[in-house]
């Protein structure tokens, strides 16, 4: 019995600790293609806030982006740092007012929205806003 439960123990964490490895390398991919960093902290915390949810591995991916910005960009949000409820049209207005082209923002969008599972309708729809946004300019 405890072998049996040793390694099913085992098991759990190795899937856990690979679980988390791999939203620590999805961060670091996310910040080493990004353009516009800041812009896409803001966005990142509009789709994990999107279903009203937020899941270990979101929580623990935003927690890598915000640090590796800071790190790699030096972007040091305060304004961000206070949100709690975030504010859709704070975010639209920052898209807008954005220049050149924001794929990066939108992949990194997609990419966030799916480390928690399949895409609920909520973050569907904010990812097809942000589409349409980031193509109309």
């Amino acid at each position: 019995m405890n072998r049996y439960t040793t390694l099913a123990a085992g098991r759990y964490a190795k899937s856990v600790f690979r679980d988390e490895a791999e939203v620590i390398e999805l961060a670091d991919t996310l910040i080493r293609r990004t353009q516009h960093p800041r812009l896409m902290l803001w966005v990142a915390w509009l789709v994990i806030n999107a279903d009203g949810k937020i899941a270990d591995a979101e929580r623990l991916l935003f927690q890598r982006l915000t640090r590796l910005a800071r790190e790699r960009h030096q972007v040091d949000d305060e304004q961000l740092a206070n949100v709690v409820n975030i504010d859709s049209d704070e975010v639209w207005h920052r898209i807008d007012a954005e220049p050149g082209d924001l794929s990066d923002v939108v992949y990194a969008a997609e990419r966030v929205a799916a480390v928690d599972g399949d895409l609920n309708t909520h973050e569907k729809a904010v990812i097809a806003e942000l589409r349409d946004r980031c193509q109309r300019r």
